[in-house]
């Protein structure tokens, strides 16, 4: 989380970050389609 502070207070998001940012958003994408998946399957 410091990381993230360190970027906002910098106004800067360097090559690294922005993969970093890219991949959790696409792993917190993942985690959303499986919860909703499962949760139609539920209702099934």
């Amino acid at each position: 989380m410091a990381e993230y502070n360190i970027s906002i207070e910098d106004g800067v998001i360097t090559m690294n970050e922005a993969k970093r940012l890219l991949k959790e958003t696409v792993e917190i994408q993942q985690v959303l389609i499986d919860m909703k998946l499962h949760l139609e399957n539920e209702h099934i």
